[in-house]
């Protein structure tokens, strides 16, 4: 009986030991597969021609992207008038600003299709002062009228607040009419670019 049972276990045992010692099937493949490629990287030129006429049409947007910025600014900055009829004031100084952002926009579009044209021309030349001579304006005067909501909101003077409100009022319209710009006829500070240069704060 001894004997049955060792028997029994040596057997087991080296079933086992079998089964372990089985090598391990490699892989199959499967039919059509590849194995993962590496993807290169296209590499880009920073000086190629279609990257400069992106960024000319970047920075004309970038300054029409100033004006929008102002108004909201100045909106914002009325809202926090506490008194609703200097805010009502206010508000309708806003309103003036926001009226004279399409011909921003006309003119950004405008000088847009002539830079992409290849264009440099009086005309394109007016369009590109202009416009960046707007942006200045319609961020200088954000910052004028931020600074009165600060004046207004220290100023127990109603009446004077609303001097200063009317002080505002007296400065549009901030652009010339469209027609004196093509004409070069518009009454601008900002020197004239040289001609084939980008828009001012342009890269």
């Amino acid at each position: 009986m001894t004997h049955l049972i060792v028997a029994l276990l040596a057997g087991t045992l080296g079933a086992l030991l079998g089964m372990l010692l089985r090598p391990t099937p490699a892989p199959v493949a499967v039919p059509g597969g590849e194995p993962p490629r590496t993807v290169a990287r296209q590499h880009v030129d920073p000086g190629s021609g279609s990257r400069d006429r992106a960024g000319e049409r970047d920075t004309w947007r970038c300054e029409l992207a100033r004006c929008e910025q102002a108004v909201s600014r100045s909106a914002r900055a009325v809202d926090t008038v506490s008194s609703c009829p200097l805010r009502q004031g206010l508000r309708h100084v806003v309103h003036r600003m926001e009226a004279e952002l399409p011909t921003v926009r006309t003119l950004v579009e405008l000088g847009r299709e002539l830079d992409g044209q290849r264009r440099h021309d009086a005309t394109l030349l007016r369009v590109r002062r202009q416009v960046h001579a707007a942006a200045e304006e319609f961020t200088g005067f954000a910052d004028r009228l931020t600074a009165t909501v600060s004046e207004i909101a220290a100023e127990p003077d109603p009446a004077r607040a609303r001097e200063r409100i009317e002080a505002l009022r007296a400065c549009f319209p901030l652009l010339p009419a469209m027609s004196a710009i093509l004409d070069g006829r518009e009454a601008s500070s900002v020197e004239p670019t040289d001609e084939g240069q980008p828009l001012p704060g342009g890269p």
